[in-house]
């Protein structure tokens, strides 16, 4: 990734247009630089203080005292963007998305339109809050704030794990079905704790259910190889168990009291694992 960043008084002492500054700063042609701002590599910081925004267009005017970044990375550029995903549910506070294995939730200062959250961002012409994550490899139900006070609330929500998230995984190795086991294993030196019960075993494989207290880094993936049962397909932990098709794990349900309706909600989300 190529980092270009400064105050555009480094070659216009005027009021002039992001476009030309950026090929002044950055020797790129304008239809590379249209691109990376379209899918978000260009920030501006105005008068280089305050909060620093993405800005998508070069004709956009920027002064003197205007602070400009741009985060290239052909590799980011080249990424497809999300071009669907199902809502579960929507009202004017949050909605529920569907997350492909893949996509990544959110997107990084080298762009954001590969990840979920830009799509639902445009599908619904508004801005929207990251509220929680799923791994890029996962797929499942994802939960999408519509305003910073809803992302907020439901946000603290996670915090106190208040939020109830169920999975299901395939792991290597045969298990007693129907046995159910926890794991309580610090991850980074904080608790971790992680359920899981045998839903399935046959082929070497195993078909669990995972429900988890905690929300760590990789915590079902790691908590799972470090009692010998890595998850199929998982690129990063375990060995003998990988694959070709991917990541054997998906979010199944989401279920808390909407701080709103005062009720719960529980959004499923039937996973087509076998073993």
């Amino acid at each position: 990734m190529r980092i270009f960043k400064a105050p555009v008084s480094k070659f216009f002492s005027q009021r002039t247009t992001l476009g030309e500054f950026l090929q002044k700063l950055t020797k790129l042609p304008e239809q590379e630089l249209a691109d990376a701002a379209q899918k978000g590599a260009v920030w501006i910081q105005r008068n280089a203080k305050g909060k620093t925004l993405r800005i998508r267009g070069l004709k956009e005017q920027v002064g003197p005292q205007d602070l400009v970044q741009c985060f290239y990375d052909p590799k980011v550029l080249k990424l497809p963007a999300v071009t669907e995903s199902e809502c579960l549910y929507e009202d004017q506070n949050y909605g529920v998305w569907i997350k492909a294995a893949g996509v990544v939730p959110q997107g990084s200062q080298a762009g954001d339109h590969a990840s979920l959250l830009r799509y639902v961002e445009v599908a619904r012409k508004k801005e929207v809050f990251l509220v929680h994550r799923l791994d890029r490899e996962t797929q499942g139900p994802m939960i999408v704030g519509y305003n910073s006070k809803a992302a907020g609330m439901l946000g603290d929500l996670f915090q106190k794990n208040l939020i109830s998230k169920t999975y299901e995984a395939v792991v290597l190795g045969e298990m007693e079905v129907g046995s159910k086991q926890t794991i309580n294993a610090s991850l980074d030196d904080k608790e971790a704790i992680t359920h899981i019960e045998v839903l399935a075993s046959r082929n070497n494989q195993s078909h669990l259910k995972v429900t988890i207290e905690t929300g760590r880094l990789h915590q079902i993936r790691r908590h799972l190889d470090h009692i010998g049962h890595p998850i199929m397909g998982d690129p990063k932990y375990g060995k003998g168990n990988k694959n070709r098709e991917g990541l054997k794990l998906v979010a199944v349900a989401l279920s808390f009291q909407d701080p709103w309706l005062k009720k719960i909600q529980n959004f499923q989300y039937p996973s087509k694992l076998t073993v």
